[in-house]
């Protein structure tokens, strides 16, 4: 294909370079004159291992060309891919979206002169919304152009120092549009892996790829935290991680990377204050340890703050012990919520397959003991408590329910705060 890359900086040097290296003609787009010219010299406007081989291949076979045009590239090209900066402030987080609507308003101008259609893609950090409702509106060009174009948006994976490692053998191919149909006409970008490609809604794309940053900037900071914590005691931080890396059923996993509901349980909470704690007395720092019981917290709050906009009287409560498959209150957050919406004056009904069906001892004893009022609120059947409730809320990951929310009266509300049925 005949591919532009908008924005000469990492990403689009290395995307383009590399794309021009399986085949394709690249044009390399950026209003800077100097990197366009050391591009069209061979030269590479930035440090990066074996991009400079790369674009002197390119650039010797007539591959690989630099302009400041994006208005030409877009009536040559069959497919551009915007990778301009998108900085934030550093005060409020907002990014600057100026880049991307410059380009867009080019790319529309464009797109109206052209005979066949313009497949553009996205690839700029960007919140999510951003293809759909900045960028597509300018493409449109108030319907003129409607029909004339393909528009999606790609997340890049690249790491500065591996960035062209990471461009050939990718885990992934994603791509966010409108319609599976619409993302299909990108899937050619790399038919390499035509067994990763995956097809996502435009947003979901967006978002991915601020999350993933933000997963990894969060990695840094745990791993800095607890070696700091682990310094003032003398022990190797690094064997430690190095252990704690070994497991890949929890610790290196899937294992608890799926939004639901707060963690409780007699384990984290307890072992999350102990290495605070242990903190506290060197005088080591962990904000990132310290805010995540506040974060914790938020879910309950935030699930309170949904019954309470309902505004209904009776609540239904499937699961009361902290997981499924367990009869363990302790610091159920569960058992938080029932607290809170008793406090508020709603009448409360539970469910659990586990909790207050056997024989109690120790702990988990006193820990219904000190919420007594909880035997008076256990409903045998999961059916009553749905067909007395005006509102069901699911707090437990627990299959069990499913086939019992089948059940659910259309006039009851239902919350799922544990993510059972939007999991696939």
């Amino acid at each position: 294909m005949k591919i532009a890359i908008i924005g000469l900086g990492y990403v689009g040097a290395v995307t383009g370079s590399a794309l021009c290296d399986m085949g394709h003609h690249v044009t390399l787009v950026d209003r800077d004159e100097h990197k366009v010219t050391m591009l069209n010299n061979a030269e590479s406007p930035i440090a990066e291992p074996g991009l400079k081989e790369l674009i002197v291949k390119g650039v010797a076979a007539g591959q690989l060309v630099a302009t400041t045009s994006v208005k030409q590239a877009g009536l040559d090209c069959d497919l551009i891919i915007i990778s301009v900066g998108t900085p934030t402030d550093h005060a409020s987080g907002a990014p600057d979206l100026n880049a991307v609507r410059r380009v867009s308003e080019d790319l529309a101008s464009a797109i109206s002169e052209r005979t066949t259609p313009l497949r553009v893609a996205v690839s700029s950090t960007v919140p999510p919304g951003t293809t759909e409702t900045l960028v597509r509106p300018i493409l449109d060009s108030n319907g003129l152009n409607a029909g004339k174009y393909f528009l999606c948006f790609i997340p890049e994976f690249l790491r500065e120092g591996t960035a062209i490692d990471d461009f050939r053998y990718p885990t992934r191919f994603v791509v966010g549009a409108a319609s599976t149909e619409e993302a299909a006409e990108f899937g050619a970008l790399r038919t390499d892996i035509a067994d990763k490609h995956h097809y996502v809604d435009t947003a979901v794309a967006e978002m991915l790829k601020t999350t993933e940053n933000c997963w990894h900037a969060t990695k840094v900071t745990f791993a800095n935290e607890v070696g700091r914590v682990a310094q003032a005691y003398n022990v190797d931080a690094q064997q430690v991680m190095d252990l704690l890396l070994k497991d890949n059923k929890q610790n290196v996993s899937a294992t608890y990377m799926r939004p639901g509901f707060a963690y409780g349980g007699s384990c984290l909470p307890k072992d999350l204050r102990s290495m605070v704690r242990l903190g506290q007395i060197t005088g080591v720092a962990t904000p990132m340890l310290s805010g995540i019981a506040a974060s914790n917290r938020e879910h309950v709050d935030s699930a309170l703050n949904q019954m309470l906009a309902l505004g209904k009287p009776r609540i239904g409560i499937l699961g009361l012990a902290f997981k499924a498959d367990t009869d363990d209150l302790r610091e159920s957050p569960a058992v938080d919520l029932i607290e809170l919406l008793v406090g508020k004056g709603f009448t409360v009904k539970v469910h659990d397959y586990e909790a207050h069906r056997h024989p109690m001892f120790g702990a988990n004893l006193n820990e219904w003991n000190r919420h007594a009022h909880l035997a008076d609120r256990m409903i045998e059947s999961p059916i009553e408590l749905m067909t007395d409730s005006d509102v069901v809320v699911l707090t437990q990951f627990n299959r069990r329910y499913l086939e019992v929310l089948e059940n659910l009266p259309s006039n009851v509300e239902f919350i799922d705060l544990a993510g059972l049925t939007t999991r696939p």
